[in-house]
């Protein structure tokens, strides 16, 4: 029998790899890589992740994968494909955002599987339709006060202007009162690193920090923002009713349930997920109310048969007038 070098066995071996690769690859979506093993597409990646997924869907349709810095990401860009894979009943909930929640807020995967459970019910409980009133009176003192502090004249974007509004009234309520800075320029700082955070975190959850510089720095600011402040929060009492904050609830849990120092994470997973949604869907409404002068008095008839002249509905009335001058 003739001897077969070991040189011809790798080749062989090689050709029947990418064989089988290129058959794996016809049974899912395009795969787009690179010549480098492991970094893939990583670098044009990183360089504009929007562009490079919009060049993507253009060229390979709506689904899609990338392989970068060893991860295979696929993206799905059209309705239908995401009702198809939320629908799955080979979805699981737990174990599809525990990585996410990982890169994001650098939260275990033994401590996240530990506690969400936990958490969720905990949320629920404190959150739920039949318990939302019980946050009124502060978000409405809380949101009464930022009012005030804009004054009658001026101009402001009026995105900003959501924000301006809705980031210390979160926090003082959610966290702790008085937890917002005051000061112009830390204020400024918050504004900066959290929307930098926010703004990053679909592809920090899916990427390497390493490629993201800019939104990693927000990230650890955010997070030393809430370790320097986790004492404090702890110790906090309402002057009212000596009744806790969500992220106190939050706390006890965590003191509970783990000797781990996750406080601080699960602060920033809180702030994220109270304020992400709500800027822009804050935005939307105000912009379509202040587009309809018709739907504005609809809305300003309907506050006053159900409350009256409430500190509610008057906090409503002054918001939808000072965004109007403000945004003229």
């Amino acid at each position: 029998m003739e001897f077969i070098s070991p040189a011809v066995i790798i080749i062989l071996g090689c050709v029947t790899l990418l064989l089988f690769l290129q058959w794996k690859n016809l049974r899912g979506p395009p795969c787009i890589g690179g010549w480098i093993p492991w970094i893939g597409a990583g670098f044009e990646f990183g360089k504009a992740p929007l562009e490079f997924i919009e060049k993507a869907r253009i060229k390979y349709g709506p689904i899609f994968t990338v392989l970068a810095m060893g991860t295979r990401m696929t993206f799905v860009t059209e309705e239908e494909g995401m009702n198809v894979f939320l629908k799955s009943k080979e979805v699981n909930f737990e174990l599809a955002v525990q990585n996410p929640v990982y890169r994001t807020a650098s939260i275990p995967k033994n401590i996240f599987l530990k506690l969400h459970e936990k958490l969720y019910v905990m949320m629920k409980g404190k959150m739920g339709t039949f318990n939302l009133y019980q946050f009124t009176g502060q978000l409405t003192e809380e949101l009464h006060k930022q009012l005030e502090n804009l004054g009658t004249h001026g101009t402001m974007d009026l995105n900003n202007l959501v924000r301006h509004l809705l980031y210390p009234v979160t926090v003082n309520v959610l966290f702790k009162k008085g937890l917002f800075p005051t000061n112009e320029r830390k204020i400024r700082e918050f504004h900066q690193h959290f929307q930098a955070y926010d703004e990053g975190f679909e592809y920090g959850s899916q990427l390497p920090e390493r490629l993201l510089r800019n939104w990693s720095k927000s990230k650890n600011w955010l997070l030393a923002l809430f370790e320097k402040n986790i004492p404090d929060i702890k110790t906090y009492k309402s002057a009212k009713d000596h009744s806790q904050t969500i992220m106190q609830d939050i706390l006890d849990l965590l003191e509970m349930e783990t000797n781990e120092q996750m406080s601080p994470n699960y602060g920033l997973l809180l702030l994220w997920a109270s304020l992400s949604n709500a800027v822009p869907v804050t935005f939307w409404t105000l912009a379509f109310i202040l587009s309809h002068p018709n739907i504005h008095r609809t809305i300003l008839e309907g506050i006053s048969s159900v409350f009256g002249t409430t500190e509610l509905h008057r906090s409503f009335w002054r918001l939808v007038d000072v965004v109007s001058v403000l945004a003229t």
